[in-house]
């Protein structure tokens, strides 16, 4: 946190403020609850599975019969726990969504048997486990988590285990963080209200929630309203007595929450308006550097995927370049020149989509999601991502990743710079086939939407990692299955 004066900064000792040991959840340990709840679902469920299958077999149920089959156990919890994850069953939002809960885990489970079928009755991988103690582990497991889940949401979404926060600043920021807040965890936090020292404020209400009172009664506030954090979203550096307030607030057990670091937790995404200029620079701890492993793990997946789609561009390329063709006049592939990283220029190939004279009398344009100019074979190349298969090409040559923020063509950067701040910072990564903004959000036309992508793509830059390029790489693929291409 930084001040705007050089006064030394001394910290503040224990306040005799202090009103007990908060022992409401963090988000963190919520998630970690639920999480453990599931390992614990699923473990109880193969044991209850295995429990039923000892009736049809001639050992006993015993810990020597457990023992002896417990191999798949290890397995179908992780691939249960790692779909779950890809499904988004640990965002916060969804906890308290009961109808979409029920059809994602029934989706986990229907992935899991069919998968599981697949590889039963390929001889070459024929397993010694029977079908039958899955089938019943997978629905001991879809009933049992549901139940655990209900259950969960009703403990953790009463009043006293809700966070209880109060947040500094009612000005855009506080607004944005309480909308957030009130959108996607509202069954995990309860606000309590807004500090503000603005004159025309106090005893007023911004956002439905009521401005308690000043920055210098923050501890007697806390205090008052059994606070368990405090979040600050200040538009400019603290003050020297802010500072020291909130050491004071630290030191009496409230947790201090900058405002940007919640939202990007709740959202997946950075708030753009609300963070200092400095934010970019100190992300790459490295000197903007990747680790190595990292990026060994990127060349890794960009030149596994240039095989892979080499071979099937090869297979079913002149098809759709056929295809392509009957449909509309004009050349099989399009290049589009996109900004690459640090603003380099190159060109993008794609298979064609849209009718040649596309831009010929309105000049560059966004396309939007039932765009007129989309070709019949295109509007199904499009939705199923087939024509970004062209794109291996750029993805050897260096031109872009396979996962990153995905290229803009320069005319829209240059007008997107003027009117959002931060724009320019997709660029100081290379660009991606598919990303984080690709797989969170819908097909995107105008400034707003492109905000809102900017906000993803930061999140990315900020926490690009191995486990975050995989979920990508997996939601991706549920976009190209489920025909649902931007």
């Amino acid at each position: 946190m930084a001040v705007t004066d050089n006064k030394p900064m001394l910290l503040a000792p224990a306040s005799p403020i202090r009103w007990g040991t908060n022992l409401r959840p963090t988000l963190v340990e919520r998630k970690m609850l639920l999480f453990l709840g599931d390992v614990f679902v699923i473990a109880m469920s193969c044991g209850g599975a295995l429990w039923l299958w000892s009736f049809t077999r001639p050992e006993s149920f015993t810990l020597d019969f457990i023992v002896y089959n417990d191999n798949w156990i290890a397995v179908l919890i992780t691939v249960w726990l790692a779909l779950s994850w890809l499904f988004d069953l640990y965002h916060f939002k969804l906890t308290t969504q009961h109808t979409q809960i029920f059809f994602r885990l029934a989706a986990v489970t229907t992935i899991i048997l069919l998968a599981y079928l697949l590889i039963f009755f390929v001889k070459a991988y024929v397993i010694a486990l029977p079908r039958l103690p899955l089938l019943y582990a997978l629905m001991l497991t879809f009933v049992g988590t549901n139940l655990w889940r209900w259950g969960y949401s009703k403990i953790v979404g009463q009043e006293a285990f809700r966070q209880r926060l109060l947040i500094i600043g009612a000005g855009w920021a506080g607004q944005t963080l309480a909308s957030a807040i009130q959108s996607e965890a509202q069954a995990h936090f309860h606000l309590l209200g807004f500090i503000d020292n603005d004159p025309d404020k106090q005893k007023g209400y911004v956002a439905n929630l009521p401005i308690i009172g000043q920055t210098s009664d923050i501890l007697q506030l806390a205090h008052e309203y059994q606070a368990d954090a405090i979040i600050y979203a200040l538009p400019h550096q603290l003050r020297a007595e802010t500072f020291q307030l909130l050491l004071d607030c630290q030191a009496a057990g409230l947790s201090i929450i900058q405002m940007p670091t919640l939202y990007e937790t709740l959202t997946g995404r950075v708030p753009v308006e609300h963070v200092r200029n400095d934010w970019l620079l100190p992300i790459e701890v490295t000197g903007g550097r990747p680790a190595i492993i990292y990026y060994a793990f990127t060349r890794l997946v960009d030149w596994s995927f240039a095989l892979i789609a080499g071979v099937f561009f090869l297979l079913f390329g002149p098809i759709i370049a056929l295809l392509i063709k009957l449909d509309s006049p004009g050349p099989i592939f399009y290049f589009q020149t996109r900004s690459g990283k640090g603003g380099q220029l190159f060109k993008l190939i794609k298979f064609r989509s849209m009718r040649t004279d596309a831009e010929q009398t309105t000049g560059a344009k966004w396309a939007t999601q039932n765009d007129d100019r989309v070709t019949r074979v295109g509007r199904f190349l499009r939705d199923s991502r087939l024509d970004e298969l062209p794109q291996i090409l750029n993805v050897l040559r260096g031109e872009i990743h396979l996962i990153g923020p995905r290229p803009e063509r320069p005319e829209f950067v240059s007008k997107l710079e003027e009117e959002i701040p931060f724009y320019r910072a997709r660029l100081v990564v290379k660009p991606g086939l598919t990303g984080w903004a690709q797989v969170k959000y819908r097909y995107g036309s105008t400034v707003e939407d492109a905000l809102v992508k900017l906000q993803y793509d930061l999140f990315y830059i900020k926490n690009r990692s191995i486990l975050l390029d995989l979920s990508i790489l997996a939601k991706t693929v549920g976009v190209i299955v489920t025909f649902k291409g931007t």
